[in-house]
């Protein structure tokens, strides 16, 4: 789901990994020029509507040092588990 202005994408989200009964809300994006507007709130209710309706159960996967963090909250996630992730480069 997504929100233009002038032809350009300023904002998004998604769905991606659904194991049964739970659905990943994924790439939640609003470019710098549009932060602080309502554009993050307004496609995270368009996209928990969708996935309430299907009776399924909203999750998301967030860096504690997110900005959008505070967003998450307000709309009543929690934090269910810490992960500790380990990046290996060559």
């Amino acid at each position: 789901v997504g929100i233009r202005r002038g032809g350009t994408l300023i904002a998004m989200t998604g769905e991606r990994f659904k194991p049964d009964g739970f659905t990943e809300i994924s790439a939640v994006c609003t470019h710098p020029d549009w932060r602080g507007q309502g554009y993050g709130v307004a496609l995270m209710r368009v996209i928990l509507g969708r996935i309430r309706s299907r009776g399924e159960t909203a999750f998301l996967h967030v860096y504690p040092d997110n900005p959008a963090t505070a967003l998450y909250r307000a709309l009543r996630f929690s934090v269910r588990r810490e992960m500790i992730f380990t990046i290996v480069e060559r």
